[in-house]
């Protein structure tokens, strides 16, 4: 697979996931994970922040989870949970706003380095309701910064969602598939995809965006005709 070329080398992904105890604002943040890969699919960077109370907080709170939630997902999952615990000093609502600004240190870094490199940086997740909206709940809650998807910077900015581009993908070229899962897995078996994938997508919120950020980086080797159709 050639990538050599210039214009194809200046584009890096910075990718977003989160882990949640619920669907509504009264539940928690578990985790939030981020990952940078570069053209080569090389990892550049990751974050794992934890968030996790299994027992009260110096003010008496934990992590509450919504019954559906737990029965359907975080009780099959529990060891992940465990590995997500937060074992720090502070209190679930200073390690959220501690979150928070760690977060953005990361974006604003990552957005320096593009314009001081001269490369294209895009911002994903593959569910830009869930992922991006809680990550903007908590913007909104203890940060007067804009939310996404403006940059750290305020500029206006794209904010990509890797499950509907992969759809849009396969309506074009597989129209007979019509599974509202598993894009990732077809795309694989359609196209010559790298064998450089080691992470899992685990639901450690690091190694998800690390399978996100592959995903979208397969996406613009796609359009670009460096990853081509199997013969």
């Amino acid at each position: 697979m050639d990538t050599t070329t210039t214009t194809q080398k200046n584009e890096i992904v910075l990718a977003f996931d989160i882990e949640r105890s619920g669907p509504r604002l009264e539940h928690d943040t578990i985790a939030i994970g981020a990952c940078v890969l570069d053209w080569t699919f090389k990892e550049l960077d990751r974050l794992c922040l934890l968030g996790y109370f299994p027992k009260p907080d110096a003010c008496g709170q934990q992590t509450e989870f919504d019954p559906k939630t737990w029965e359907e997902f975080w009780s099959k999952h529990q060891d992940t949970l465990t590995a997500l615990t937060y074992t720090g000093t502070k209190t679930k609502k200073a390690r959220e706003e501690e979150i928070v600004e760690q977060v953005q240190a990361f974006r604003r870094k990552w957005e320096l380095n593009a314009e001081k490199n001269n490369l294209k940086l895009e911002v994903c997740t593959d569910n830009n309701v869930f992922d991006g909206g809680f990550i903007n709940c908590l913007l909104f809650e203890y940060s007067k910064q804009l939310p996404f998807p403006y940059s750290t910077q305020g500029e206006y900015r794209p904010f990509w969602e890797t499950h509907s581009q992969q759809r849009g993908l396969l309506m074009a070229v597989d129209p007979g598939f019509k599974q509202d899962w598993g894009y990732s897995q077809r795309i694989n078996e359609l196209y010559d995809i790298p064998a450089v994938m080691e992470k899992p997508h685990d639901h450690n919120p690091a190694n998800d965006a690390y399978t996100i950020a592959f995903d979208q980086q397969v996406l613009l080797h796609i359009r670009d005709g460096q990853i081509k159709l199997k013969k």
